[in-house]
């Protein structure tokens, strides 16, 4: 028993290693043929062994016959890849497709009598019945799947059509009578204009058929005008025959268009047809006067476009012809640019070239430039915001080149004139050939100038002081006389000295606080000796009085400053153009010294190196405008100009401040021995005597 039972656990043992070893080597075998790749690699080679899904009717093909309505339709194609819907018939409304058979199917599309087919096998052929909805047409707009189209109908005509940009082209079989040989004219219509240009004279014909057959018909056009025939646009063939052109007209209504060069000077209808209209248009420098007589027609009434003004229309008969002959006509002298706004702005510098911009905006329908004169220098120009490189032509005048439409030119310039404390000059302002419907100046002074006398064509405008200045004034020389009285200075000396202070206390700030320093103290002593007689009623006046004093001498001491500023504005809104659209405030904005951000990256972007740079106009402390309308330009425009420096001003101010003085000097005595008199009323200490 133990030896029986060894041996079945040695043959168990046996087959148990046998299996382990065929595993062994399976798994192994296996490993030894397998590679690994990325998933993405694994599918591009997947789907390289894809086909393409396609799916093309080779053929399709018509039969039947119209007379026992069996006509039929038929598919024969070929389709690889997945098997998807494909356009095959479009625009098909009177037709029905049905009973169809074979390995595709038909089915309806998006739209009207519209099918699609879908195969059924990798090649396969279909045939379907057609019906027509009472018609003896079968019309239809075949697709691009479609590669070729036949027709086996006995008793129809295929006709085809213009071939689309997407490739479809439309195709109709026509019932042919046949035992008939009746056959109906072609009828037209002709529209035919005529240009005459300068060099040459051009001809565009427009005849519409109507073909009442079910089959082609002959159309012969001949072309007896001395035509250069150029292009034809027509959906018929044609071919040449006798020097005629003949088109095979197809059934319904189709047009055909002729264009190209009339070398005659006469016209004749290159068809013959039941309406004809003919218009001769030309040219502004050309005028046609006709030498024949055909009936005369409005432009409107012959539906052809025309291009220039006067043209002229006709009815014509088959057999009429029109003959002209052209007279060419010499163009007057004229304008080629209106010139809506003129802006000229200056700046008078403290020393220095007077510095000024001028902008023109023009609306310009063929000048080829613009032309300035040699003065003032210019030293910058820009068209529509870009700087344009400075040219001048043999009479040393400055050439900017203009485009068509309205523009912008900006031209800045420089000129000088001797500054000696007074400046007096005539400021020229660039003038071009065309009058300006509105002309804007625009004067602009530092602090350092004071201006005494401007003008410009027919206003002028000259110093004045101002009505709160002079009040001030008034109020200031007032109180100084009152003081000089109370110190028993003499009634010319106490005026004269008075006016003197009060000026110079306008123009000097620090002889200002000076004497109404003293005209206080005078006042407090004057108050001091009357303090006797007052009473509450006075203290409170008095209070008010020295408020009113305090305030007086703080604006006053501000005057100079304040005349500026309160000159600059009035000036410009009183004067100013009123900026009522954005191209106005953008104007106003741009003589502030704002410079905007197209006009930034225009100068930043610019290549060209030989442009010229442009500088910014200051906006000044005082500024004056001028408006003007519409200036003679056949004499010279300039700004007459009169200006103080404030350095002369001062001068002055410190000279009156010193003779004040000399003359208070020369009353010490008296004004000694009143001080002595108050202050010993008072009870005060008397000032020792020199």
């Amino acid at each position: 028993m133990r030896s029986i039972a060894a041996a079945i656990c040695a043959v168990l043992a046996l087959g148990a290693f046998a299996d382990a070893t065929q595993n062994a080597q399976t798994s192994s075998s296996k490993n030894e043929s397998s590679v690994t790749i990325p998933l993405n690699d694994y599918e591009t080679l997947r789907k390289t062994n894809e086909n393409a899904s396609a799916t093309v009717i080779d053929t399709l093909t018509l039969g039947g016959m119209f007379k026992d309505r069996s006509l039929t339709i038929t598919f024969a194609g070929r389709s690889v890849g997945t098997r998807t819907a494909t356009d095959v018939i479009r625009d098909a409304g009177d037709v029905t497709l049905s009973g169809c058979t074979g390995d595709a199917l038909l089915t309806r599309g998006g739209g009207k009598g519209s099918y699609q087919l879908i195969a059924l096998a990798p090649s396969f052929t279909m045939k379907c019945d057609v019906r027509l909805a009472g018609s003896d047409r079968l019309p239809m707009n075949v697709q691009p799947a479609v590669l070729a189209i036949r027709s086996a109908v006995a008793d129809g005509e295929l006709v085809a059509g213009e071939e689309k940009d997407d490739g479809a082209r439309t195709y109709t079989l026509v019932r042919q009578v046949v035992g008939t040989n009746e056959t109906l004219a072609a009828t037209a219509t002709g529209r035919y204009l005529i240009t005459l240009l300068p060099d040459t004279t051009s001809f565009r014909y427009v005849i519409q058929v109507h073909n009442p057959n079910r089959s082609t018909s002959p159309l012969p056009l001949h072309l007896v005008s001395g035509e250069h025939l150029q292009q034809i646009d027509s959906n018929a063939p044609y071919e040449v025959k006798d020097g005629s052109y003949v088109f095979a007209m197809p059934p319904g209504d189709s047009t055909i268009t002729l264009s190209g060069e009339l070398k005659g000077t006469s016209f004749a209808p290159p068809v013959a047809a039941s309406l004809q209209y003919a218009v001769i248009e030309s040219h502004p420098l050309l005028r046609p006067a006709l030498q024949s007589s055909p009936k005369r027609v409005s432009t409107g009434e012959t539906g052809i476009t025309t291009q220039y003004r006067g043209a002229l229309a006709f009815e014509i008969g088959e057999k009429e012809r029109i003959a002209w002959s052209v007279t060419r006509l010499e163009a007057m002298r004229t304008i080629s640019y209106a010139v809506h706004n003129a802006t000229h702005t200056f700046f008078v510098p403290a020393n220095g070239p007077i510095l000024g911009e001028t902008e023109f905006a023009l609306d310009n329908q063929g000048a080829p430039e613009l032309v300035l004169p040699q003065k003032p220098e210019p030293t910058y120009v820009a068209l529509q915001n870009e700087p344009v490189l400075m040219t001048k032509n043999k009479a040393g005048e400055l050439t900017i080149p203009l485009s068509a439409g309205e523009q912008r030119v900006m031209v800045q310039h420089r000129q000088h004139a001797p500054q000696w404390g007074v400046l007096a000059a005539n400021l020229e302002v660039p003038r071009i050939a065309v009058q300006a419907t509105n002309t804007h100046v625009e004067l602009r002074y530092p602090a350092h100038w004071l201006p005494l006398w401007q003008s410009f064509a027919t206003q002028v405008w000259f110093w004045k002081p101002q009505a709160r200045t002079f009040f001030t004034f008034v109020l200031f020389a007032i109180w100084l006389e009152r003081s000089l009285f109370f110190l028993r200075v003499p009634l010319r000396r106490r005026a004269i000295i008075a006016a003197l202070l009060a000026y110079a206390g306008g123009v000097i700030p620090t002889v200002l606080w000076l004497v109404a320093i003293g005209c206080l103290s005078v006042t407090l002593l004057w108050l001091a000796s009357v303090r006797s007689k007052w009473k509450p009623v006075h203290a409170w006046l008095a209070a008010g009085l020295g408020i009113a004093m305090l305030l007086l001498i703080v604006v006053y001491s501000n005057a100079p400053l304040a005349r500026s500023k309160q000159q600059a504005s009035y000036d410009s809104a009183a004067t100013a153009p009123v900026a009522t659209d954005t191209a106005a405030r953008a104007d106003n904005l741009k003589s502030a010294g704002y410079v905007d951000a197209t006009t930034r990256n225009v100068r930043e972007q610019a290549g060209y190196q030989g442009l010229p740079a442009k500088f910014e106009l200051p906006s000044g402390a005082r500024s004056r405008y001028f408006n003007e309308q519409l200036l003679a330009v056949d004499r010279p425009q300039t700004v007459q100009i009169v200006l103080l420096s404030m350095t002369i001003v001062t001068w002055a101010a410190a000279a009156l401040t010193l003779i004040a003085a000399w003359l208070l000097w020369l009353e010490r005595a008296t004004i000694k021995q009143l001080l002595r008199e108050k202050l010993a009323d008072s009870g005060a200490p008397a000032p020792a005597t020199a």
